[in-house]
Formats: C-alpha cells, sequence, structure tokens
C-alpha cells in the first residue's frame, strides 16, 4: 500500500498470537489477501506496523511508533483489526503525544458530528490533548468521504444525539393518564436513534428499564405512556437514547406526583 491508504478498518479474519519478537501466528487468518505490508495491525488497543507476510498464517510486525521498541507479546486467540491509517507518517512527527492510538480515519459524516473535537478535513487525523482541550491535526487530507471501512472510533462517532425538549414534571389527580416525552435530534446522514424510558422508583435509588405492560406502554419510543398513575407517585422517569455509532445520551429525570 502507499504511504496513506484509506480504509479504516480492513477485514480481518480469525485470531493472532503476537511474541516479543514481533512474530504474528495466525489461526484462520488471511493476511496474504487480507492485510498488505505497511498495514497497521491492532490488538489489545496497541498498534502495530506489519514489516512482512510469509503466509496466511505468518506475518512480523513492529512496535508502529517506535520500530526499534518491545513488543508488547499477545497470547494466542488475540482478537486484532487491520487498517491503513499511515503509519510512515507517524514515526516522523514530533507533535508531542503523538502516537499511532491517536490517529483516526474521519469522513464529513463523522466531522458533522463531532464539532467540538474541529477536524478540518475529512481523512486521517491526529488528535491531541491539551489540558482539557482536544485538537485536531489532519495528517493527510482525503476528498469528502475519502475514509473507506470507517472503524469504531474513540474520538470520532459516526454521529450525534442532541436532546432538544427534555421530559417535564407531571402533577396529575389520582387515577389520570399521564405521558413523559423527549424531543432528540442526530447529526449525520443516515443515523437511527432507539429509545429506553427508564423508572426510579419512588425517586431513589437506581434507575431501571420499562417494559411495555401493565399501566405502561410505548416504552421504547420517544413518548412514554402511563394509562393510571395510580400509586406512582414520587416516581422518576427518564429516557436513554442511542444509535448504532454514536454516545448513548440520557435525558433529565422528570417527576410524576398525585394531586
Amino acid at each position: 500500500m502507499s504511504g496513506w491508504g484509506k480504509t479504516d478498518d480492513k477485514t480481518s479474519t480469525g485470531t493472532i498470537a503476537l511474541s516479543t519478537a514481533g512474530a504474528v501466528t495466525g489461526t484462520s487468518t488471511a493476511f496474504t489477501t487480507e492485510a498488505k505490508v505497511g498495514d497497521v495491525l491492532t490488538a489489545n488497543s496497541i498498534d502495530f506496523r506489519i514489516t512482512a507476510i510469509a503466509s496466511n498464517t505468518a506475518a512480523t510486525v513492529v512496535n508502529a511508533d517506535a520500530p526499534g521498541t518491545a513488543i508488547v507479546a499477545q497470547s494466542a486467540g488475540a482478537a486484532y483489526t487491520l487498517s491503513e491509517k499511515p503509519s510512515g507518517l507517524i514515526k516522523s512527527n514530533s507533535v508531542g503525544g503523538f502516537t499511532s492510538e491517536t490517529v483516526f480515519g474521519v469522513d464529513e459524516n463523522e466531522m458533522a458530528a463531532n464539532p467540538d473535537i474541529g477536524a478540518g478535513h475529512a481523512g486521517w487525523v491526529h488528535v491531541r490533548t491539551n489540558g482539557s482541550r482536544k485538537i485536531s491535526e489532519t495528517l493527510v487530507a482525503l476528498s469528502k468521504n475519502g475514509i473507506t471501512g470507517d472503524a469504531e472510533d474513540t474520538e470520532f462517532e459516526d454521529f450525534l444525539i442532541s436532546i432538544t425538549s427534555q421530559p417535564a414534571d407531571d402533577t396529575s389527580a389520582t387515577g389520570d393518564a399521564v405521558t413523559f416525552a423527549v424531543v432528540s435530534t442526530i447529526s449525520g446522514t443516515g443515523g437511527t436513534q432507539t429509545f429506553q424510558w427508564q423508572l426510579q422508583t419512588g425517586g431513589t435509588g437506581s434507575f431501571g428499564n420499562i417494559s411495555n405492560g401493565g399501566v405502561y406502554s410505548t416504552a421504547t419510543t420517544a413518548t412514554l405512556n402511563i394509562s393510571d398513575n395510580t400509586g406512582l407517585g414520587t416516581n422518576k422517569y427518564r429516557c436513554v437514547i442511542s444509535a448504532t455509532g454514536a454516545d448513548d445520551v440520557t435525558s433529565t429525570a422528570a417527576t410524576l406526583t398525585e394531586s
């Protein structure tokens, strides 16, 4: 591959073992077809750069940041991923705290969903921390959605969920029906939100998921319906909103009061 590919998460079949000498032994792997010399192999959140591929089950790696440093061995059966992140730029970069593990493939969807990190361009982006701030530095700019096979990055989620209207407290006469509602949006194309209402009985202790049944219905939508509030006074209700590729967002808790 070139010094900078565009595939963030390549197909990686099977499992591996890794010795301190950098010898990778695969089980049901397909290194000759799925990997290339120069790819980054990640196991247990540690990045290694592939320097040789001998067969479908044998390869050699070095530390992705400093090839002369010791290899952290991985026991047989270790899961791994493959990426074309630009490891060639990593070793030569002089920015403090620069490591392969802090380089991410970012497409335009992820840029829009993570404005606080402030990636200036789609492509391969390094994220460094300065105090409480995170700063993005573009290593390789790629046109539009040039990153393919996107990995689920720890810094750049695919989507951003935002709550625009929180559930409101409710005071109703005993026996009345009650509804609690949350309004939210999701940034990024193609994201689908899911909802799960939760209950804190009596307003103390932990929250637990509500299942449809009894007085409760539509517990996995944006609006929770309670057909009869009798005996539910002082309960608190909140909603957890999720989407694949996004961080979960939890609403504030609303209190039910019987009058």
